[in-house]
């Protein structure tokens, strides 16, 4: 049975750039770390954030298809006097 592998996005924990990808199975995933990268950006070794290819845009996708709030009425509310 093959194991499911997953695309890893490494980014600047400054400025957010994207600055690699890498696969790993989902076995042994693991989106913690420590390490620093270098950001071309920033010109400096940065912290490192990891997150899952796919994620941000998914997130985004699922809000919006969330019914619109409604406006909140400046009326009294039943049961309050």
């Amino acid at each position: 049975m093959p194991a499911e592998e997953l695309t890893v996005v490494q980014k600047c924990g400054v400025c957010a750039t994207e600055l690699g990808t890498f696969t790993v199975k989902k076995d042994n995933m693991m989106l913690m770390s420590n390490e620093t990268i270098w950001c071309s950006v920033c010109n400096a070794d940065q912290p490192e954030v990891r997150d899952l290819a796919g994620r941000s845009s998914a997130i985004e996708e699922e809000q919006g298809s969330y019914a619109s709030n409604l406006p909140v009425s400046e009326g009294p509310r039943p049961g309050r006097s």
